[in-house]
């Protein structure tokens, strides 16, 4: 069973995943730690087991169709660095809700990462890095009406692999970009996060980012499957990062 949804989704975290923290390596130990906010567009489908069998839902939603189904969100994220080496952590909690009629729908989302970073190359200024590491995402919904409470609670695990790219073009700012791939957990993941970043003190950092996200998990042909889950979304985001370094 297809239909066009009437309930509103938003994927979101309360940061971004990827902080420019300048080019040049470091002889000490560098850290940091921020938040950020992120205003989304979604586009794809999401598919869930129903009294009637499976069923998938198209969702074409803008920035401002997802602008108030936010109803709670955490987020932190940091680095440590040193000479070439970086290591990346996140993690984010939202939860959405929103009412269609007599359906009451919300969804917990969760997301945490770890990553590490080489600086294996560096051509003027310029400084290219190899990423490995790991994501964790799960999802967990509820559905409630008058009569019956579903619950679709779903979770996995991608093996990350990306390269990162940095270059500062004046005294307090820099650019920096990320693009990974997940396999493990899901059918397909990838993510390009681009950055333009502004130190604006000794400790603080300031950015821009957008980022596109591509990930699929589940399949289509499982839809008659009483476990059936499906997750296949396209995500552009716009986001405001602040971090703290010391």
């Amino acid at each position: 069973m297809r239909r066009k949804s009437g309930l509103a989704v938003l994927l979101a975290l309360a940061l971004p995943l990827f902080f420019g923290i300048g080019a040049h390596a470091q002889d000490e130990w560098k850290f940091g730690i921020g938040t950020g906010v992120s205003s989304f567009s979604l586009d794809g489908d999401i598919g869930f087991p129903t009294a009637m069998g499976g069923a998938i839902f198209d969702v074409d939603l803008d920035n401002s169709d997802t602008s108030d189904l936010v109803a709670s969100g955490i987020g932190l994220g940091g680095f440590a660095a040193k000479g070439k080496w970086k290591v990346l952590y996140s993690f984010g909690r939202v939860t959405l809700e929103d009412t269609d009629g007599l359906l009451r729908a919300e969804w917990d989302k969760d997301q945490a990462e770890v990553a590490g970073v080489y600086n294996f190359a560096k051509t003027g200024n310029h400084v290219w890095g190899a990423l490995f590491g790991a994501r964790h995402i799960a999802h967990d919904w509820t559905f409630t009406t008058a009569t019956e409470t579903l619950n679709v609670d779903e979770s996995w695990t991608d093996g990350l692999l990306g390269i990162t790219h940095a270059v500062p073009f004046a005294t307090k700012w820099s650019w920096s970009n990320r693009l990974d791939a997940g396999f493990g957990d899901s059918e397909s993941s990838t993510m390009f996060t681009t950055a333009l970043n502004w130190q604006a003190a000794k400790h603080w950092l300031f950015n821009i980012n957008i980022r596109a996200t591509s990930l699929e998990f589940g399949d289509k042909n499982d839809i008659a499957k009483p476990d059936f889950y499906l997750y296949d979304i396209d995500e552009t985001a716009v986001g405001l990062g602040f971090l703290y370094t010391f």
